[in-house]
């Protein structure tokens, strides 16, 4: 594989990553300013992205099998591109059906990204990015003209990586079709939490700061800094991943942050905003701690790990928010949320210690390559790996 190969290649991964959360993240940065998104319609919107890419993540494989990696790509964009634009143009229903329909296009992506990367910090990197972008431009655009506009910008951005996905030279990895039974159900576990805990601070944190008396300004800032702190996480942990022997004090350590953020936003929201927002941004690791995993235990590329773990994750991680949403609604405080919070954090790390005690195959250890070069084809059928 040439360097010029690889330079491409990895540019269009990190180019599909940077579409996985602007959806999301932009929806929690303007939830505050949506005049349509009151009361339950609010909570529900926090718990639909995952319960969409929880099922979508499941139909991806039956996807690439019946149009190919490559057409299965380009109709999650356009996809993700029409759900987009259209969830700005009406009432609470169209909200939530873009939404969820988004979301669903985000999950083949989602899939599909981790085997293609194969472990790159491109694909995790590219993910992060999109997070902080979302969260740092959204209320900038609501501030200038509406919440309409400012979340509808994030279609021009799946219609950038639409075009250059189908304008793309080179090659790359072709996931192949789950096959046989997965064991992955601590990972699954695992990946529910972090979900959780990760949608919840996208979904919740200026909210829990903005109830707390934080101006709206400083509230969207710390969401912001928040996604922004998990940029480095995102760099630095896939190699991590790879590197640290003990991974049970890797996923302590990348639990500890969240902790600490989530009490706190639970004792004192408003006495240090951006301390907290620092905390919760630098445990994002953790998701790229087990993307990363997922990436380096699929075996032959196939897609079964990561349907099944992301499939069945989100969904768990759905319920989690829904129920931290409920709560709130129903208590008019966000101390018994946070609360299930610093539970789910504590699950996280046994479900942690036990996905990387209870291993279906040895651990990786020889440095990966970033994207290695598989051909991409639009017919129907799925490419044979070729290494």
């Amino acid at each position: 594989m040439s360097r010029a190969t690889t330079a491409v290649s990895t540019l269009v991964i990190f180019l599909l990553a940077v579409n996985l959360r602007p959806a999301v993240t932009s929806l929690g940065a303007a939830l505050p300013d949506i005049s349509v998104a009151g009361g339950l319609v609010a909570a529900v919107l926090v718990a639909l992205p995952l319960w969409a890419i929880g099922l979508g993540g499941w139909a991806t494989p039956w996807l690439c099998g019946r149009l190919g990696t490559y057409r299965t790509v380009a109709v999650a964009l356009a996809g993700l591109v029409l759900s987009l634009s259209g969830r700005v143009l009406g009432g609470a229903a169209p909200l939530l059906t873009g939404t969820a329909l988004a979301c669903l296009s985000i999950a083949v992506l989602g899939t599909i990204l981790p085997l293609l990367a194969k472990g790159s910090a491109a694909f995790t990197f590219g993910l992060g990015l999109g997070s902080t972008a979302g969260a740092l431009v959204t209320p900038a655009v609501v501030m200038a003209s509406s919440w309409r506009a400012a979340l509808g910008l994030w279609a021009v951005v799946g219609l950038l990586a639409l075009q250059v996905w189908q304008r793309t030279p080179g090659e790359f990895a072709s996931p192949q079709r789950a096959s046989g039974a997965t064991p992955a159900f601590a990972l699954t576990i695992h990946f529910g939490l972090i979900s959780t805990v990760t949608f919840l601070v996208m979904g919740w944190l200026p909210g829990i700061l903005r109830g707390a008396g934080v101006p709206a300004t400083t509230a969207g800032g710390c969401l912001a800094l928040s996604m922004a702190m998990g940029l480095p996480m995102m760099l630095l942990v896939p190699g991590w991943t790879r590197r640290w022997r003990n991974q049970t004090l890797l996923v302590i350590t990348l639990a500890t942050p969240n902790v600490i953020g989530v009490t706190g936003l639970l004792l004192a929201p408003a006495a240090a905003p951006w301390l907290w927002a620092v905390a919760t941004g630098t445990g994002m690791g953790s998701l790229a701690f087990v993307l990363t995993t997922i990436s380096l235990r699929s075996k032959d590329s196939s897609l079964a790990l990561s349907a099944v773990v992301q499939g069945v994750g989100y969904v768990i991680a759905g319920f989690g928010v829904l129920a931290c949403g409920w709560l709130h609604t129903h208590t008019g405080s966000w101390r018994t949320p946070l609360l299930l919070v610093l539970a789910i954090l504590l699950g996280q790390v046994y479900s942690g210690h036990a996905a990387v005690t209870r291993r279906t195959a040895p651990r990786r250890t020889a440095a990966p390559r970033i994207v290695p070069p598989l051909t991409v084809r639009p017919q129907g059928d799925v490419p044979e790996v070729g290494v």
